[in-house]
């Protein structure tokens, strides 16, 4: 058998982001296991952070192979012309040694709209990296004729890794789709604009019923593909939570603030609201808990997590809310291991079927969770069975008392299921995918 599986993919190190690691930790640990990994991704990061020790740290066997990527923008047209390098890492180096209004953020809210619909109607369809396509494709197509990989490996979204997934299929390549999320199904994820909503479902409804194998971050989202898709063959579905980096696990647990602090990690979404927030206040202004001194760290992009700073003064929580940028994931574990609980946010209605990246991270590192998230939900689940969990109802009152009894040591979730929790380590994800990859190229 011929262990060589071509991984597709246009979120990859150096880029830093929850999208990034499931691929890049399948990747990083598949030598391990006799697997030979080669990566098509893009050459120009638009959007993201980027941590250059995610590259360093990839042994030898894993090759990655760049395709060219032109954004579909006037950004990437004007790059592409030699224009300014207008890319993620140095547009936000720029910004920190200005402090002046960028033309862009000038621009009249008019402009921005049309620009907007422009994108969203018309240059993003089926999404933003049509444009990578074809050059993934020669890649990849050159790369499994010369070294007679037999499997191909695709990670959406986008929904454009499903096209070119089909593609290598049809050729002659086994295929595994692995879907993060189900895109089609969550507004966020797809387009607002029926015609290319339509064309995303079509390509996405056509992985999840031809796809040699399909993989899924969280139980339901093969539950939701099964009912949008009308996919009757349930044994297809391998659940495989993504999982935190073995060789990044902190071999301690010390605070790293002078003070207890509680952790959220991620991009504090507007939707989430700010009731947490209030839920926090109350609780840390309680008796049995004001005098401990807690503080709540808010980690992640400062670019979208910005926008809490009017209501976190309009709340007067400034001296006990923490703003800390985007951080490489080993540092951002030792912040999780010194922690008194990790935070994870939704609504009481908002995705209910989310395994959060950010929530792995927690149940890896057995820490607690204060969880304000749907009842049901995949959320609540996973860390009920990891024993892990601190559920917030979203009565504010009874919220606020569960989170004093928390904080004070009235009431803690007691020992963490630890078979459980190691399910949500790297070197459970790779096993697991490679069982799948091994079944498909034996025949079984």
């Amino acid at each position: 058998m011929n262990r060589a599986v071509l991984i597709v993919t246009p979120y990859f190190a150096p880029q830093s982001h929850a999208a990034v690691f499931r691929a890049y930790k399948l990747a990083k640990y598949l030598p391990s296991l006799g697997w030979k990994p080669y990566v098509v991704t893009t050459d120009w990061n638009y959007l993201y952070n980027e941590d250059p020790h995610l590259l360093s740290d990839l042994p030898p066997e894993v090759e990655v192979f760049r395709a060219r990527y032109v954004e579909p923008s006037v950004r990437g047209l004007r790059m592409l012309l030699g224009g300014r390098d207008r890319t993620f890492k140095a547009v936000k180096a720029e910004a920190r040694a200005q402090t002046v209004t960028s033309p862009a953020a000038q621009r009249s809210s008019f402009a921005q709209i049309a620009y907007k619909y422009l994108l969203d109607r018309w240059l993003h369809t089926p999404d933003e990296y049509w444009t990578w396509k074809r050059p993934a494709m020669t890649m990849a197509r050159r790369l499994m004729r010369e070294k007679q990989i037999p499997l191909v490996f695709t990670s959406a979204n986008p929904y454009t890794c499903h096209q070119i997934g089909r593609e290598l299929q049809r050729e002659g390549a086994r295929w595994v789709a692995d879907l993060r999320d189900p895109h089609a199904y969550n507004a966020r994820t797809s387009s607002p604009y029926f015609p290319v909503y339509a064309r995303q479902l079509a390509i996405e409804r056509a992985a999840v019923r031809s796809a040699d194998a399909v993989t899924v971050a969280a139980q339901a989202i093969a539950l939701i593909c099964t009912d949008l898709h009308d996919c009757r063959s349930p044994e297809r579905f391998h659940f495989i939570p993504t999982g935190l980096d073995d060789a990044l696990r902190p071999e301690c647990s010390e605070p790293l603030r002078p003070y207890p602090y509680l952790i959220f990690s991620g991009e504090y979404l507007r939707e989430y609201g700010v009731e947490f927030l209030r839920t926090f206040k109350a609780a840390n202004e309680h008796p049995d808990v004001s005098a401990l001194g807690y503080r709540l760290l808010l980690v992640g992009r400062m670019e979208v997590n910005g926008h809490l700073r009017a209501a976190v003064d309009e709340l007067g929580l400034q001296d006990c809310i923490e703003f800390v940028d985007h951080m490489p994931q080993k540092d951002l574990y030792s912040l999780i291991a010194g922690a008194k609980a990790g935070v994870v946010l939704s609504a009481p209605l908002h995705q209910w079927w989310c395994l959060y990246a950010k929530m792995v991270d927690f149940i890896a590192l057995r820490k607690p969770v204060i969880a304000l998230v749907p009842d049901p939900s995949e959320a609540r689940t996973r860390l009920t069975k990891a024993g892990l969990g601190v559920f917030l109802e979203a009565n504010h009152e009874a919220a606020v008392s569960t989170l004093v009894d928390f904080l004070s040591g009235r009431k803690t979730p007691g020992q963490p299921n630890a078979e459980e929790c190691d399910l949500y380590l790297a070197s459970s994800q790779v096993r697991s995918f490679a069982a799948v990859f091994e079944n498909l190229l034996s025949g079984a």
